[in-house]
């Protein structure tokens, strides 16, 4: 494919320089030319084998061989050939670095607050048994109505750990549940569901100054916000939290006028933390929908070329039924009755991952196919 050849051009012009940005360049590099070179030696060997058997001059035990080698080549050649696409793949420019996770209820009244709870606890449990740091940013949430437990109306749950958001933003979409609440008194199963966005999470400036620099000063960067753009509103923080509540202007409305994007954070005491914790958040959104607006864009374009179409966050993308103890991911098709594990944060939420994640590498390199067949139909066109 031309992409090949454009990577491996770039390799070999890149790779006697050195500073830090090619320096990774190189390393992202480095698996498209071991894959290129293992896929190649498969086939040269399949070449040369094929060659000996054609020839009248080999005996019949080295055809014997030969005949079995080429089995055991030609069956490899399809995975060698999948590991190269693979590699074709542009990297996510967020997957390396900590992520946000905020989920909110969808349709379902009371139920779909208390299922956001389920889902928080949830990724806390997978945070902990995966070794990743993660902190609540934000939690508004009331006393359940009706029956125990709390209704919870948004969460933020800031993973620090570097690569959090490439782990974890396949979970990003609509989570539907199907139970009979606690309320309900003649058993009838209801159907309610919650919002999972993922969102990039940058380090503070001071902390990082070089990212800061690159990224938060310059215009042409998702991660730049310009100042003016944001209107601040300090407010009294509302509801329980202690005797700070309702007594001090600590609250704080972080309004990015030009998209009307608004984030609000009360829970610290101190209005210098709540105003750090939304700048946060609001960059983390701003440049997810900047990215987001690209794919959508790019994705258009397929759709009109081979109808490669792209998944949006307000898709339904899993169901989780109590009544079965079962989990079904509407993307990779993968259905477990291991409900309890699942909510546990246990293995098999590693499983319904890894599914979900092999199946948007399918779409990718179908979306790659789909670029290069743009691309070479414009060029017809010239």
């Amino acid at each position: 494919m031309a992409r090949i050849d454009v990577q491996m051009a770039e390799h070999r012009e890149i790779q006697n320089e050195y500073n830090t940005r090619k320096a990774q360049r190189i390393g992202d590099l480095s698996s498209t030319v071991r894959a290129l070179s293992d896929w190649e030696a498969a086939s040269k060997s399949l070449n040369e084998l094929n060659q000996l058997l054609r020839d009248p001059t080999t005996d019949a035990e080295l055809r014997t061989l030969a005949t079995e080698e080429i089995e055991q080549t030609s069956s490899s050649l399809p995975a060698l050939f999948g590991s190269l696409q693979s590699t074709l793949i542009p990297a996510d420019s967020f997957a390396s670095l900590p992520c946000l996770l905020e989920i909110r209820p969808g349709a379902g009244g009371s139920e779909a607050g208390l299922f956001v709870g389920d889902l928080l606890r949830m990724y806390q449990a997978y945070c902990k048994r995966q070794n990743l740091r993660a902190t609540l940013v934000k939690l508004d949430s009331t006393p359940a109505s009706k029956g125990s437990g709390e209704e919870i109306q948004e969460v933020v749950l800031e993973i620090e750990s570097a690569g959090a958001y490439g782990m974890l933003k396949c979970e990003a979409g609509v989570h539907r549940v199907q139970r009979v609440p606690a309320t309900e008194t003649q058993g009838r199963t209801h159907t309610s569901a919650a919002s999972v966005l993922v969102l990039p999470s940058f380090p503070e400036q001071g902390n990082d100054d070089d990212f800061a620099t690159a990224n938060f000063e310059d215009p042409n960067s998702d991660f730049y916000i310009n100042p003016q753009d944001v209107r601040t509103d300090v407010m009294r923080a509302r509801g329980a939290g202690g005797q700070h509540v309702n007594t001090t202007d600590s609250a704080i409305r972080l309004t990015h006028v030009p998209t009307n994007t608004v984030v609000s954070i009360q829970d610290a005491r101190s209005q210098h933390k709540n105003r750090q914790k939304a700048w946060r958040v609001l960059r983390s959104k701003i440049a997810q929908a900047r990215k987001d607006a690209r794919e959508e864009e790019q994705a258009q374009l397929r759709v009109s070329v081979v109808g490669v179409a792209r998944m949006g966050r307000g898709d339904k993308i899993r169901t989780y039924n109590w009544g079965q103890q079962r989990v079904t991911d509407h993307r990779s098709g993968l259905t477990l009755n291991h409900l309890d594990n699942i909510l546990d944060g246990g293995n098999s939420l590693d499983e319904v991952m890894e599914s979900v994640r092999a199946w948007q590498k399918e779409r990718d390199v179908q979306a790659m196919m789909a670029d290069e067949e743009a691309a070479a139909a414009r060029k017809e066109k010239k």
